[in-house]
């Protein structure tokens, strides 16, 4: 089932690019001792530039142009994703922030690293229900994105073709990371044209699992993409605070308790208003916000954190919640750095497509470049996460692109997912908001996983 549907879907995408004359190459490898080698991609259409890895199946960069400059001007181009200076790198310092990464076997956190799940016999018949114990690598409390050895620090098989695409494969065997059952992950990218536009491009990741011939296990599965993006340029000394998000169809988030778990309650975001972002917000607006109603600071404290990087964004402090902790009722722990890492219910609306699975999760716009970025995908929720805990030192600068300090708030993370924390031991009951938006259980006999993702780059309106 999982090749019927790649061929389709390339066969698709060759007719689109042939039209709009996509370049693809590959770079030069870099070899890992005992480990073998990472190959490495470069998609070019129109006047956006992609260079992928096989190390995590990432997006090590992607180059726009300047759209604000006069037609009489040359265009200046910047990078606009956060990353190592190469695979080497990523893969040496063992890529603790997961930039531009896919995650998985299941992204996103899990409570107290363990989770339960109901087998079933061969003949149909259902098992006591197990648990599994994972990985604790987030704040050895709960797991994320994967675990230590997660899909984001493999190097996966990976093959170009003359359909204007490159395939990368992982297998993941059972007992993987803790997980039950073995899978076989498929990460394909292509670079297309965006509809109606000769500006910009369109970059399609589809994410496919499927357990291994003969296996008899169920597991979960969640794949995430987690490129940190900054429109303005990866090292813009203003970071993403004059960036524009605008969330239309997010009227819904997931809150958490103070780890990080969704409390499995989904809650208007017109209820909490900081949250809301269905009408454009600049960054800047939004976390002087977030710093006075959730973290607790006085309006003077939460607008002055802010502009001091706007005024210097050279400086390396870190804005963190008092250690009294954040304001009531936000489940906020002191002396943590503070931002937006939440989960949005990503809800279908009547002027959707109705023959396609995408949804618009977000677009994001920077305004002094004129740059865009929509995001489209078939995922029910998407992870907004303002880059808190990048501290300028992890990863040190002198292994990131032009020796980039990356402090709190320099990329932003639009990760498109099912819901945290949501793998449920058996299915949820109908009324279940949050059980929509429940992670894939791969069965024996069941459907492939399939996670579709489109990221437009264009020109602002």
């Amino acid at each position: 089932a999982i090749s019927a549907a790649i061929v389709g879907s390339a066969s698709a995408w060759s007719t689109l690019t042939m039209k709009a004359y996509t370049t693809i190459s590959e770079l030069p490898s870099i070899q890992i001792p005992s480990q073998g080698s990472i190959r490495q991609f470069q998609l070019s259409l129109n006047d956006v530039t992609v260079q992928l890895s096989s190390l995590g199946a990432s997006i090590n960069s992607i180059v726009l142009p300047d759209y604000s400059s006069a037609a009489s001007t040359p265009q200046s181009f910047d990078d606009v994703v956060l990353s190592y200076k190469s695979p080497q790198e990523q893969y040496q310092h063992n890529n603790t922030q997961f930039f531009s990464a896919i995650v998985g076997r299941v992204a996103n956190r899990i409570k107290d690293g363990k989770f339960q799940l109901q087998q079933q016999q061969q003949d149909g018949s259902s098992e006591d229900i197990t648990t599994y114990n994972l990985d604790r690598n987030d704040g050895n409390v709960n797991h994320l994105h994967g675990g230590y050895d997660g899909f984001c620090h493999r190097i996966w098989e990976a093959e170009m073709d003359d359909q204007n695409h490159v395939k990368f494969t992982l297998i993941s065997n059972d007992g993987d990371q803790g997980y039950p059952g073995g899978i076989k992950i498929t990460a394909i990218y292509s670079l297309v044209a965006n509809e109606d536009d000769d500006i910009g491009a369109k970059l399609r990741l589809q994410m496919y699992g499927c357990l291994q011939e003969g296996e008899t296990k169920a597991t979960p599965i969640a794949l995430a993409h987690h490129s940190y993006f900054n429109l303005a340029s990866h090292s813009s000394s203003e970071r993403i605070l004059k960036h524009v998000l605008h969330m239309p169809r997010c009227d819904k988030f997931t809150p958490l308790d103070n780890t990080s778990i969704p409390t499995r309650k989904v809650q208007s975001v017109k209820d909490v208003t900081v949250m809301d972002f269905c009408q454009p917000r600049t960054i800047s607006d939004a976390l002087v916000h977030y710093g006075e109603e959730m973290v607790g600071l006085t309006p003077k404290t939460a607008e002055d954190n802010v502009q001091q990087i706007m005024n210097d964004g050279s400086t390396e402090s870190i804005f963190k919640v008092p250690k009294e902790g954040g304001a009531a009722d936000s489940n906020l722990d002191g002396d943590k750095p503070y931002g937006f890492d939440h989960n949005y219910v990503i809800n279908r609306h009547d002027d959707d497509d109705a023959n396609s699975a995408l949804r618009l999760a977000a677009v994001l716009s920077h305004p002094p470049t004129r740059r865009s970025m929509s995001i489209h995908a078939s995922a029910p929720g998407v992870q907004l996460y303002t880059s808190n805990y990048l501290s300028g030192t992890n990863p040190p600068a002198d292994l990131c692109k032009g020796n980039s300090s990356y402090s709190q708030w320099q990329g932003i993370c639009l990760e498109t997912q099912t819901f945290p924390d949501s793998i449920y031991s058996t299915p949820p009951e109908a009324t279940d908001e949050f059980g929509k938006g429940r992670c894939f259980i791969l069965r024996p006999g069941g459907d492939d996983y399939l996670h579709e993702v489109h990221f437009a780059f264009g020109r602002m309106p």
